[in-house]
């Protein structure tokens, strides 16, 4: 898969509602990956590059700045996947995995369904470390639909998508 390719069109693919699910959470865990990488190396790093060059002192902060960049992603990642998911039903990660967001009914994502999911990331987010995300993970796997506490409280939910040509049908 090339790059460009991960970039979702304006017209979504066709939801394919059966197929959501626990069996998705990997590939979910694998979309939010790719996009949490994306957002570092595309945003934060860009950043601490000039902060570098901006006050060399900053690299000297050694674990501090480290700290620093990855406060910096929490929101830039929240922010990215809000307007993704509320403009596309999908972010490049969920594109690379074949994944996307519909509400409950099968319709594409909207403005106020990507604010309360995206939101409920703090919550989800929730845990003690080396297991952070424990709450969305666990109410990911106890849902049969695979919905998490933004999910539900969105009223969405995260399927297959189809093909490129279904959705041309």
């Amino acid at each position: 898969m090339r790059i460009p390719d991960l970039w979702p069109t304006s017209q979504p693919p066709t939801p394919r509602l059966e197929t959501a699910g626990r069996q998705l959470l990997v590939d979910r865990a694998l979309a939010a990956m790719l996009d949490l990488l994306l957002c570092y190396v595309v945003f934060v790093a860009p950043l601490v590059y000039i902060a570098l060059l901006v006050s060399p002192q900053f690299g000297a902060l050694g674990p501090v700045a480290v700290a620093i960049s990855l406060a910096l992603l929490v929101p830039i990642n929240l922010t990215y996947t809000f307007l993704f998911e509320w403009k596309y039903s999908r972010t490049p990660g969920k594109v690379a995995r074949s994944l996307m967001v519909t509400t409950a009914a099968g319709e594409p994502c909207t403005l106020r369904a990507s604010a309360v999911r995206n939101l409920c990331r703090y919550i989800d987010g929730l845990g003690i470390p080396p297991v952070l995300y424990a709450v969305g993970l666990l109410t990911a796997g106890v849902s049969s639909t695979g919905q998490r506490v933004g999910d539900r409280a969105a009223d969405t939910v995260v399927v297959r998508s189809g093909t490129a040509t279904d959705a041309n049908k």
